[in-house]
């Protein structure tokens, strides 16, 4: 790591933990390369607010200024976003459907500055057997935002899309290829996204989130499926620190490793656990199955975290004119390409991707899909 990327951490441990701040030293010159470097990971306001409070750093006015801002903006979407959430939720609940509301503002609320985390979807899982009621339901709280024609079975979630944020219905939470793996994670849906759930208050609203374990469990995976398609920012290595450290003391430790071994997810698991350890400062006894003989893989993980952000993208598919059987083979190579990606780090899951989408190709030609 050079010193940029350095200070740009030190600011963020800060940021979460509320430690050594006032005793970093910032040097002007690599100023605005921090200042990029935090909002390019997702963690702008975090980042700036700690470099806001340090006296002995000189930050030009118009810089300052535009921090603030930026910092201000935050808590005013936060603040945008709770009507739309309101009135989603409350919509459901009318017509008997308990949404659980996922990442957002269930994970916030574990930041020492809950309006400073960044601010993206709203997530509400209904399941697949209300899923077309509620996407009905909201068609009629919302006419006017704009949504899809149809909430046909392919859709992960359907989205109605507002000026400054989107409210994501979810069929399903997470996608599987396998089959075996869809049904496992299926059945842990059904145990732990339900009307049953931990809940916490926000603005006089009652919030079902996911049960403790489960939600450790799905926040790591949810950044994991982003590194494969979008990228991984630091915002959603932080949302799994400060879970795994909001809730050490209530991890059902068997259960999450059941979890990691079903889904052949323990060795990518050990990668995130390193990097909390040694690059954001979670101890290790907050991080599950940590191991350090992961190291190498894990740094150079870390080391493309840090260049890459959320700013890949996959390799555009251009099947135009194609056959059924060449539009086939076009997306099983895709697919290789995420394993491929896949493959420096977490060689064992690579080879399990492979096996999952030429299982999963083979599934969907049955179906004539």
């Amino acid at each position: 790591m050079n010193h940029i990327q350095e200070t740009y951490l030190e600011l963020l441990k800060s940021a979460l933990w509320g430690d050594n701040g006032e005793r970093l030293a910032v040097s002007g010159e690599w100023l605005n390369e921090v200042i990029r470097l935090a909002a390019f990971q997702g963690t702008g306001a975090l980042v700036y607010d700690q470099l806001l409070k340090m006296k002995d750093v000189e930050i030009p006015a118009q810089i300052r200024m535009q921090m603030k801002q930026q910092c201000v903006h935050s808590m005013m979407l936060q603040q945008s976003m709770v009507p739309m959430l309101k009135q989603a939720w409350k919509a459901l609940e009318d017509a008997h459907i308990h949404p659980v509301l996922l990442k957002g503002f269930g994970l916030a609320q574990y930041y020492p500055q809950p309006h400073l985390r960044q601010w993206g979807d709203i997530d509400l899982y209904v399941g697949q057997k209300q899923y077309h009621q509620a996407c009905a339901v909201l068609c009629k709280t919302f006419p006017d935002i704009p949504h899809p024609d149809e909430d046909d079975e392919e859709r992960k979630h359907y989205n109605f899309d507002f000026d400054n944020t989107a409210i994501e219905t979810h069929r399903i939470s997470m996608a599987f290829a396998h089959p075996r793996d869809r049904r496992y994670y299926e059945r842990l849906e059904d145990l732990y996204l339900t009307k049953d759930g931990p809940s916490f208050e926000l603005s006089e609203l009652r919030i079902t989130i996911p049960e403790e374990t489960f939600n450790v469990f799905f926040t790591f995976l949810h950044a994991w499926h982003h590194f494969i398609e979008t990228g991984m920012n630091m915002k959603q290595i932080c949302d799994i620190a400060v879970l795994l450290h909001a809730k050490r003391d209530v991890i059902d430790k068997q259960r999450l490793k059941e979890m990691l071994k079903k889904l052949h997810l323990m060795e990518v698991w050990q990668l995130m656990m390193y990097i909390l350890v040694q690059y954001l400062g979670v101890s290790k006894e907050e991080c599950p199955f940590y191991t350090d003989k992961c190291s190498k893989r894990a740094e150079s993980l870390f080391e493309l975290i840090l260049i890459e952000g959320s700013s890949y993208r996959r390799r555009d598919i251009d099947d135009t004119g194609a056959s059924y059987v060449k539009r086939k083979c076009l997306t099983f190579q895709s697919r290789l390409a995420d394993s491929k990606r896949v493959r420096p780090f977490a060689p064992k899951y690579a080879r399990h991707m492979v096996v999952s989408d030429f299982v999963h190709g083979i599934e969907r030609t049955l179906k004539g899909k």
